[in-house]
């Protein structure tokens, strides 16, 4: 269960209000951009692309989200 008093979880639930693209660095070194569509307490949903189906990132993996301007 999100614990919607985390500042951390209410700053993603803004990006996600917003539809704000974002660039996020994964453990490994790889890298997502896109918009969060929605979270949970283990995963992100990432939309790259408008046709493209939703990206599934695991909290865990993600060393960095910046918001894209």
């Amino acid at each position: 269960r999100l614990d919607t008093s985390s500042p951390s979880v209410r700053h993603l639930q803004d990006l996600i209000r917003h539809a704000s693209a974002v660039h996020i660095e994964l453990d490994g070194g790889q890298s997502v951009q896109g918009t969060i569509c929605w979270q949970d307490h283990e995963f992100l949903a990432i939309q790259q692309e408008r046709d493209q189906p939703l990206l599934m990132v695991n909290r865990t993996k993600v060393v960095l989200l910046r918001l894209l301007s």
